[in-house]
């Protein structure tokens, strides 16, 4: 089922890429700065739209360097060896196309960039925080966004489908990830870290629902936690440029040009970036009364002695 090889990390037991083994310290004692600005959440949770809102609400909504910088650049994904697991040459610190991922563009590491990009940084990571630095909390501001795994499984197999053996359809797919062997998987226990650390005065936890049902709301609460201000016609402008129409044509955000494009992981409408958005989605795709079982007893499981925001 996994596209790669990989293996089980910590007292959680997280799965993740071979490539993590020996990338492992880097990521632990990666060194901080007082004013980076950390985005986290699972992969498929609305890291994306939080990611453009973060970086636009610290830079004075410029909109238009917005567009002309890919997303990619403007805030890296940190592990981007974990995710897209290629092996990197030293000498060049420049990723090898692996066998089923294609790519006619180098990458640069974050890991290799990061020490020398001016401030602020913005990182976004898809790590739960256990693994990421043990004081990232107490130096730096971080910004949590968590979705319902459900639509989290819809969404994270349709990205996933070009890396996939063709006989995995989604019910296949589903079972792997309700068991926790899909990268990064046990998603509840990445979530429950991040909640239980809610109350930190640097942790922002956000929902995608929330985030959908009162996009403006949402806007307000960010600002506020990262000390800006904000007339109600910017907030309004920045829903604008936030919206799904808007969004998913944007081609620094939308996948066009970001790694997942250079990969060759998306290039039709099945496998697009910005796929629907949809709060809710999941129903559309657990197609039978034994699959939607399946994911409410699971969803009772998981959320059982917990006060997550989730509900069944």
């Amino acid at each position: 089922m996994r596209a790669w090889d990989s293996e089980r990390v910590g007292p959680k037991r997280y799965v993740l890429s071979s490539t993590y083994r020996d990338l492992a310290s880097t990521f632990y004692n990666f060194e901080l700065r007082p004013d980076d600005v950390f985005l986290l959440g699972f992969p498929r949770s609305g890291t994306t739209r939080c990611q453009e809102s973060m970086w636009l609400i610290n830079n004075n909504l410029e909109y238009e360097k917005s567009k002309s910088i890919v997303i990619d650049e403007r805030c890296p994904l940190l592990e981007l060896e974990v995710q897209f697991p290629t092996p990197f040459s030293s000498e060049n610190s420049e990723f090898q196309n692996p066998g089923t991922i294609h790519s006619s563009k180098k990458i640069i590491s974050p890991l290799k960039s990061l020490p020398n990009a001016p401030s602020p940084r913005f990182i976004k990571s898809h790590l739960p925080l256990s693994l990421l630095p043990p004081n990232l909390l107490d130096t730096t501001k971080v910004v949590y966004i968590a979705r319902d795994p459900r639509d989290v499984a819809v969404s994270y197999y349709y990205i996933m489908k070009r890396l996939l053996p063709d006989d995995i359809d989604f019910e296949k797919f589903w079972g792997a990830f309700r068991d926790d062997k899909i990268l990064l998987t046990p998603i509840f226990e990445h979530i429950k870290e991040a909640w239980g650390q809610r109350g930190h005065h640097n942790m922002r936890f956000l929902t995608y629902e929330d985030m959908s049902k009162d996009l403006a709301s949402t806007l307000r609460q960010m600002s506020e936690f990262f000390g800006k201000e904000y007339s109600e016609e910017q907030i309004r402008g920045l829903c604008e440029h936030l919206s799904f129409d808007k969004f998913k044509t944007n081609k620094s955000v939308n996948g066009e040009q970001t790694v997942l494009k250079t990969f060759d992981i998306i290039n039709d409408s099945d496998c697009a970036f910005i796929r629907r958005g949809k709060v809710g989605g999941w129903e559309d795709y657990f197609n039978s009364e034994q699959l939607k079982e399946s994911a409410n007893r699971w969803m009772s499981e998981n959320l059982a002695s917990t006060d997550l925001p989730f509900s069944i």
